[in-house]
This record gives structure tokens, sequence and C-alpha cells, in this order.
């Protein structure tokens, strides 16, 4: 018997290498589809009706391996591909078949496929598998990366990819062809949409989380909404959960074989339903607040300021050629416990802690000793035609940035850290907030921050800056720039010149309560190295709440 383990390898620069936003959906569709479907498939082509895979691709679950089938899939989920074959022989021909496909239907991207033979009754399987991912890890990091073949003679090269063009990709919406490699045709003929319809890789989206027939996913950045003239901003937010390979490790212990494969496969199945669950609850809390004008246009409006009717922030939905609004919204890397989704850049913030939130809900009881889970997130906010890869290595880095708070911090719940890359970015975020967020009396910034109230260390928590926002979005200070603006140049220059302003601007009246425990935080602004206020004076303008969140997350907001 054989464990084979299918993975894949340098996803990052393959999925979001492109600066067109249908090449990174149809990237990551073929990613899926390598790990998923075609794998299925390639299993049947090795093992023709001596397997364990039902209509759909679901697992029989009373169909084993060691009752005589010739193939048994453990799981497939998060990328990895996991299956048990009677003999090499069958090993072989899954593995032919499987590069075959990949290599004809999804051309760049890297496979890595590692296998070792196991004694179902004398071996213990958990054990195996972990020496199996170890030959992986071991595999892709001395991997011998390919040097692709250059023009030999005049050749017109790929506008995404610089590699010789092998033909030309059709243009959406009016947009010219543009010349392609054969990896970007790959990529933007399943992100095509076929025949004035949805493509492949939107039908595939739609199944999974699912949209009103009456709106579209944006195909192009320039869908993601913005406000003409005044607003041209998307946010990558990407969420990793936390300590999953940690998990992963302690399922199953001191459980024999079969049952190790039972509790992998409904925790791997269980993960996979709360992240899916997780981003359609965050869609349907984002639909809630679309409203459709009388002229036919759909707009998404928030009033930063009900009780007065003023201060509105707006986002016009653009539409397909058949009047069908796009959502400002598109998740492009989903299915697991990692996910990427774009939006509208007022949108970053509140999708990923409404989505972080709902995760950790969702998975109650998965956790070790029967806690749930928590995953952490990164919010990258840049200007629509910002380098893409840029932005999501930016993305990336946040969301580490956000993990190590949470292990340095030794806290329980989700952590999420953003960036406004308003400009070039020069040096990692640390040098970053050293550079720009640092002045004598401490940190300007208190990201990355807790999802929840911090009970360890107070001042880092999301909820603080939601109330600032709240605050800062009134009529008392939204209305006033200059007010707002005197006070950011206080705080940059620490605690006496905020008393001043206060004296000044403000009629000695403290700062907005945002931490009843910090009551120095309203007279100066400062306390213990950290600024109350900077971050939310930051998004005051660049934030928009989706429905309910207002209710959860400042239901302790103190009294005026």
């Amino acid at each position: 018997m054989w464990l084979v383990v299918v993975d894949t390898t340098q996803i990052q620069p393959y999925i979001f290498g492109s600066n067109r936003l249908r090449e990174n959906v149809g990237a990551s569709y073929l990613v899926d589809m390598a790990t998923g479907e075609w794998a299925f498939q390639a299993v049947k082509d090795a093992t023709p009706a001596q397997n364990n895979i039902g209509p759909g691709n679901t697992l029989r679950g009373e169909a084993r391996i060691e009752q005589g089938l010739q193939a048994e899939v453990l799981y497939a989920g998060g990328g990895n591909f996991v299956v048990l074959f009677d003999h090499i022989e069958q090993v072989k021909r899954f593995q032919t078949a499987l590069s075959r496909h990949v290599l004809e239907e999804a051309p760049g991207l890297q496979l890595v496929v590692a296998q070792q033979e196991l004694d179902w009754h004398k071996d213990i399987l958990r054990d195996r598998l972990k020496e199996v991912q170890r030959m992986l890890a071991e595999r892709k990091r001395k991997r011998v990366w390919p040097t692709p073949l250059l023009g030999l003679s005049v050749t017109a090269a790929c506008r995404s990819t610089g590699l010789p063009a092998t033909g030309i990709v059709a243009g959406i919406g009016g947009e010219p062809g543009y010349l392609a490699s054969d990896e970007i045709r790959a990529k933007a003929d399943v992100a095509r949409p076929l025949h004035g319809s949805t493509s492949e890789a939107d039908r595939r989206l739609r199944q999974i989380i699912t949209l009103p027939e009456t709106y579209r996913y944006p195909a192009d950045f320039e869908d993601l909404g913005g406000t003409a003239g005044e607003y041209s901003y998307i946010a990558i937010v990407h969420a990793d959960g936390d300590d999953m390979g940690q998990r992963m490790t302690e399922i199953g212990q001191d459980c024999e074989n079969r049952a190790y494969v039972q509790a992998l496969r409904s925790f791997s199945h269980e993960v996979q339903q709360a992240a899916k669950t997780s981003l359609q609850v965050t869609l349907d809390r984002l639909m809630g607040k679309i409203t459709k004008a009388k002229g036919g246009e759909y707009y998404l409006v928030y009033q930063t300021d009900p009780q007065s009717q003023r201060g509105t922030i707006q986002i016009k939905l653009a539409k397909d050629k058949g009047g069908f609004p796009f959502i400002p919204f598109r998740p492009i890397v989903f299915g697991g416990d990692d996910v990427t989704f774009i939006c509208d850049g007022r949108l970053g913030l509140s999708l990923a802690t409404a989505y972080l939130r709902e995760f950790e809900q969702r998975t109650a009881g998965l956790g070790k000793d029967g806690s749930g889970l928590t995953a952490c997130a990164g919010i990258a906010i840049v200007k629509s035609h910002y380098p893409f890869a840029r932005a999501y290595e930016l993305a990336a880095e946040l969301t580490e940035s956000a993990k190590k708070y949470r292990r340095d911090q030794h806290t329980t719940g989700s952590c999420l850290d953003w960036h406004f890359a308003l400009s070039g970015l020069s040096g990692s975020i640390e040098q970053i907030r050293a550079r720009e967020y640092t002045v004598g009396e401490g940190k300007l910034a208190l990201r990355p921050v807790t999802l929840r109230d911090n009970p360890v260390q107070p001042e880092p928590a999301w909820p603080v800056v939601r109330r600032g926002i709240q605050e800062f979005q009134q009529e008392e200070w939204a209305e006033r720039r200059n007010k707002i603006k005197a006070l950011r140049d206080a705080l940059r220059e620490g605690p006496h010149a905020v008393e001043h302003f206060l004296a000044a601007f403000n009629h000695d009246d403290p700062l907005p309560p945002v931490l009843p425990a910090r009551t120095n935080w309203q007279k100066t602004g400062w306390q213990g190295g950290f600024c109350g206020y900077f971050d939310a004076i930051e998004l005051a303008d660049w934030f928009i709440p989706l429905e309910g969140e207002a209710d959860e997350t400042l239901a302790t907001l103190p009294a005026s």
C-alpha cells in the first residue's frame, strides 16, 4: 500500500503575479482544479471503479482500502490531496494522468508529489503522513526551478509574464485584446464570460458562495467600486487560520488508522464548511447595505451621522453590458482556512473583521480541548492600479505581523493588522512603522490589534479603534476638517501639544471616550507609549461598517 500527497508550489506568484484581476481569478481556479477535480479524475483514471469516490467527488465512507479497494482518497482540502493506493503501478498511473492534465490545462503551475509505502496493519498512518509531508516540504525546498525557453528568433512578448506570446487574449467590455503566453491564456480562458453569461471561475465561486442572479462578481479592478474623481482604492484581505498545522498533528492521537482517517476527514470538512459559511455571511451582510435608486443605479451608502443626516460615504456599483451590477467584493482564494479576497478600499476592514468573527463562531469546538479556531488577517489598502503582486505581499506580511503579535502577547483570539499604501512602499512593514508611525512619545499606531477587547493589554484592540472611528465620523468632527488635522498634528508632537489643542479647539473638553480605563487618553491622547486616536483619525474617511457590525463591536461604548 502507498500513501501519496499532492501539493502545489510557488502559488503566490502564480495567482497574484498579474495586474489583471481576471488572470488572478483564473489562476486561483486552476490551482483549485489541480488539487481537486483533476486529482479526483486522475484517481478514477488510475483505478476505474475501484475507489471510494462517489457522485460529485464525495467520499464514500463505507468504501475502504483495507477491504479490497485499489484506491481511497483520505481527504482533499486546503490545497492538499491525500490518497492511498494498493500498488505502486497505480501511483504511477495517477501521477501520469494528473501531470498531463496540469501541463495541458494549467501551463506554468508546479505540482509536487511525494509518496511512501505503508503497511496498513503495522504502521501508524498519522506518523506516515507526517513523514510524507516532511518529504514534500523538502522537495519544495530542493526543487530546481525550470528556466523557461525564451524566444529564439523574432517573437512578441506576453504583456503579463514577458514570456514569448503564443496567442491573443480577447478583451472584455471594450478592452482591446493583448498578447499572452500559454500560462496567461489558460488563466484568462477560465475567467472569460461564456455566451455573455458567467465564466467557469464564476460558476465555481457561485456554487460555494451564492450571489443573487441579478448581481455579478467583478472581473476587473475598476469594477470594485469607487467614487468618480474622488476615490479609487481597493483592499486586499488575506486571512489565515492560526496554528492549523499543530491542530492537524493533534487529530487522532492514540487512534487506530481507520479512526484517524475519519477524524481527519471530519476536521477538514468542518473547517472548509466554516470558512465557506463565514464568507457567505460576510457577503450577505454586504448585500444588506446595497440599495437601488429610482434611476436604476445601485449604491452602497453609509450615513456617518444618521441623527443629523450629514456625512455620507457612497459607493456607486459598476455594471456589466447587460446592466447587472458588480458587487464590490471578490473572493480569490477560498475553500479552506486560507482566504484571500479583494474589495473596495473602504470595505476592507469591515469585511475582514466580519469574516474573522464568523470564522471564530463557526469553528466552535474544533480547537484543542473543545475550544474554537481563530484566524489572523492582513488588510492592504492601495490604489486600484497599484502592482497587485506587491499589494498581496503587503497583505501577507500584515497577516504575519498579526500572527506574531498574537504569539508574543499569548492571546487566544483573532488578530488583524492593516496599512494604507497611498504611495510606493520602501522597506518592510516594521521599518515603515518605525519611520512613519513612531515619535518621541511612542507609537502613533495601535496596530496590530486583537479582534475583540484585549484583557491582557487593553490598548491594541479593534473595538478601541472602532469606537474612535464612530466618534470622528460624527458631525462635530467630520464637518471640521481643520480641527481633525490640528489634532493629528498635535498627536504627533505629544501630550503637551494635545493639551494645547484641547484648549484652543475643544473648549478644554476632553477627547472622545474610547477606553474607560485609560483616562489620560482623553486628556492627552497618550498613555503607556500608545496613542489612542491616530488610527481612528486615519480610518474615519475610509471605513464603512457592515450591517450589524456597529451593534456587535460598540456594545461596550462608554457613555460620553
